[in-house]
């Protein structure tokens, strides 16, 4: 195996590890919360997680994606990078509490002010130092981590929720109490307070340039925050919140595919930028973008199937019809997980102005059919515009990033498969037993990845053992 395939492989692995078994855990959560919580409940823990992740990159200028592009030139000085990144948060803490004493005083948030503040700063100081591990190649801390967050979200949330019954208080302190923990963990095990610098010390050449990186990527965040989640205050104005809960609920089973997504994303990140430019690097990302596709196909195909027995397991009581939302939501994921891929083109080459540009056009599309479909159908519609603009955001990156790096891949295969895919879903949803039919063709077309998946590792398994 080359140099290269071997450090994705391993941080893959690495990242799994923190990551796929942690979020698996907090997946077999989900039938506490559809049992413990209303569908009100759960919509209105929905919407404050929701807020946090719309104001996150407002406040803090997306400093954390920076702190690890830049941690990965080992040329930089990781104290600078450090210690910009933790004041730019620090300040930005400091605008959105000043800011919450208006938005909490109506509304279906009211009194929920202080949750809303302490797991504000500790997502954005959690997310800070896992991008700072992360790009300081400490994966292996990273992945600590991502155990230790999960340990502490379940053990407190049986604590909250079943030993002392608090309900959506105390969902909502064990998050916050999951990520505080969490922050300990890293600051001791990065040893972060070695590389913490007074403001006094830190060069105005560092924050110019990591600026320079990040502020582009707050109007895409912003884009992709609409794209996820501006559905769900739509959903709230037109539908009510016991609606919104259902369909809050229904993306747990396409958070699989998002956390996927996201491990896969998380390693290629720590290779994109490995002679980034040259005919090794293009033959590469070919290779990994095929690979992904495959991926998506097999792992979507598989839970579009399961969708209704996960659904018995997972949604209890009136959550139950979350899962006729769920099989496009799946087929959105694919989009969403590819346009990420492609969005490392643009941040390899530190152009994340098209980052931006290329997000903008799903999320405009996003978020007017919003207005347009979830009047009218409810659920489905939220869910037929998130799989749209995801859609368009994919076209417009593929586009994009080939202009920069022409990926050597057979489009016209990959887009005939999809297509067959979308054929189930439709069928899924329709709740027809052709759904099962089309799944099992699909499965057939991907014999050769699977087989050779398989061999790969049966002869990665004997070497070890000989």
């Amino acid at each position: 195996m080359k140099r290269e395939e071997k450090k994705l492989v391993k941080n893959t692995l690495l990242l799994m590890l923190g990551n796929f078994s942690s979020k698996l855990l907090v997946f077999l959560m989900v039938p506490l919360y559809t049992s413990v919580l209303t569908t009100a409940e759960y919509a209105t823990s929905d919407l404050l997680t929701t807020t946090i992740n719309l104001l996150y990159p407002f406040a803090t200028l997306m400093i954390s994606t920076a702190v690890m592009r830049f941690c990965l030139d080992k040329c930089k000085d990781s104290r600078q990078l450090l210690s910009i990144g933790l004041w730019i948060e620090f300040i930005g803490i400091a605008f959105v509490a000043l800011g919450s004493m208006l938005f909490f005083n109506s509304g279906n948030l009211q009194g929920y002010r202080y949750y809303f503040l302490i797991g504000f700063a500790g997502y954005s100081l959690y997310t800070l130092l896992m991008e700072y591990a992360k790009g300081s190649e400490k994966v292996g801390m990273y992945s600590i981590a991502g155990v230790c967050n999960t340990v502490a979200l379940i053990s407190c949330n049986i604590v909250f929720l079943l030993k002392l019954g608090l309900g959506i208080k105390g969902y909502l302190m064990a998050m916050i109490a999951a990520y505080w923990i969490t922050i300990v963990v890293l600051f001791i095990g990065c040893r972060a307070w070695k590389d913490l610098l007074w403001p006094n010390r830190i060069e105005r050449g560092y924050v110019k340039e990591m600026l320079q990186y990040s502020i582009p990527l707050m109007p895409n965040s912003i884009s992709w925050w609409v794209s996820n989640s501006s559905d769900r205050y739509i959903m709230n104005i037109f539908r009510g919140l016991s609606e919104l809960g259902i369909y809050s609920v229904s993306y747990k089973i396409p958070s699989i595919m998002a956390t996927i997504s996201g491990i896969m994303v998380s390693a290629w990140e720590m290779s994109a930028v490995d002679d980034f430019g040259s005919e090794k690097s293009r033959r590469f990302f070919s290779q990994i973008y095929d690979m992904w596709v495959h991926t998506y196909l097999i792992v979507c195909t598989g839970l579009v199937l399961g969708v209704k027995i996960l659904a018995l397991i997972l949604f209890q009581k009136d959550f139950f019809s979350a899962w006729r939302f769920v099989p496009i939501l799946l087929y959105a994921s694919i989009f969403s997980g590819l346009s990420s891929f492609l969005g490392t083109v643009f941040t390899a080459a530190k152009k994340t102005k098209a980052v931006f540009v290329t997000t903008m056009v799903g999320a405009g599309i996003n978020i007017v059919l919003n207005f347009a479909l979830i009047p009218l159908w409810g659920g489905y519609g939220a869910a037929i515009a998130t799989a749209v603009g995801y859609l368009a955001t994919f076209f417009s990156r593929l586009k994009g990033a080939n202009s920069i790096m022409h990926l050597d891949v057979d489009y016209k295969k990959h887009f005939f498969r999809l297509g067959v895919l979308l054929l189930m879903v439709v069928a899924s949803c329709a709740d027809s037993w052709i759904n099962y039919a089309i799944g099992f063709l699909v499965l057939l077309m991907e014999r050769d990845f699977i087989a050779d998946v398989i061999k790969k590792a049966m002869r990665r398994f004997y070497k070890k053992r000989n």
